[in-house]
């Protein structure tokens, strides 16, 4: 936990705001589909696909990292950033330019805790087994008028970590600040095979707790994620710091 001089916690703005909004909420909707997974996990054994060798190799990579190995940077990989612009809207708004303003924000505002940061790019080697203790992929939802558009907030998980128990943490610290910061309603999401961003999640450490948080609809949701980007980065970067603190509480 990051302190001031006076010995209380540093957190920005109005550190985890106060709503109306419950935890318990988050907590049901991510432990249920955790339950889930657990069962397809029992039923259903992946290493049985490859040869003894490849298994052996695969759980060597699994291994619990030291903390000599483990890297303390949090890493941030900004959606559509150095590759193309994402969605673009009439008004041209450009998603890549939004994912990278509100990732510069939360760079800084962790810096100034002491924190180190590092922004990765989707096709960044560094992310090719990279370990650190958070890493959140930063995303923007479509400018589409489209029934599955919606205002609101994603937060993703796949089933390619080795502890579920710590990236359900991180998404259930996530959903709750996030939401009170940006006051949006909040989905939660497994990430299948199917979808773009799962081959990211594949690429990182299984060990590395990692999220994916599309932070609101750039059709909907412009005002909070334009004219409000503070919120949204204080509420990544709050939502960061609770999930760290439940790790010190653990130690």
């Amino acid at each position: 936990m990051t302190k001031t001089d006076s010995g209380t916690q540093t957190t920005f703005q109005e550190g985890k705001p106060k709503s109306d909004f419950s935890a318990g909420r988050v907590l049901q909707t991510i432990v249920l589909v955790a339950a889930v997974l657990a069962s397809v996990f029992t039923l259903w054994n992946p290493y049985s696909l490859f040869s003894e060798e490849q298994t052996a190799q695969s759980d060597q990579a699994n291994q619990p990292i030291s903390s000599a190995q483990q890297s303390s940077t949090i890493g941030i990989l900004v959606g559509h950033w150095k590759i193309d612009s994402g969605a673009v809207c009439e008004n041209g708004i450009v998603e890549a330019d939004v994912n990278e303003a509100i990732a510069n924000q939360v760079s800084s505002k962790m810096n100034a805790l002491g924190y180190p940061v590092k922004l990765l790019s989707q096709n960044d080697l560094d992310l090719i087994n990279y370990r650190g203790p958070v890493l959140i992929a930063l995303f923007s939802g479509s400018c589409e008028e489209q029934p599955e558009n919606k205002s609101g907030f994603t937060i993703g998980t796949t089933l390619s970590t080795s502890d579920l128990n710590t990236s359900n943490a991180l998404a259930v610290c996530m959903g709750e600040i996030y939401q009170s910061s940006t006051k949006l309603d909040f989905t939660y999401q497994i990430i299948s095979l199917d979808h773009p961003a799962y081959p990211l999640f594949d690429m990182v450490n299984p060990q590395t707790p990692m999220i994916y948080l599309e932070m609101g609809s750039l059709l909907y949701d412009q005002a909070v994620l334009i004219d409000n980007s503070e919120k949204v980065a204080n509420g990544i970067v709050n939502g960061i710091l609770c999930y760290l603190d439940t790790l010190e509480g653990q130690q």
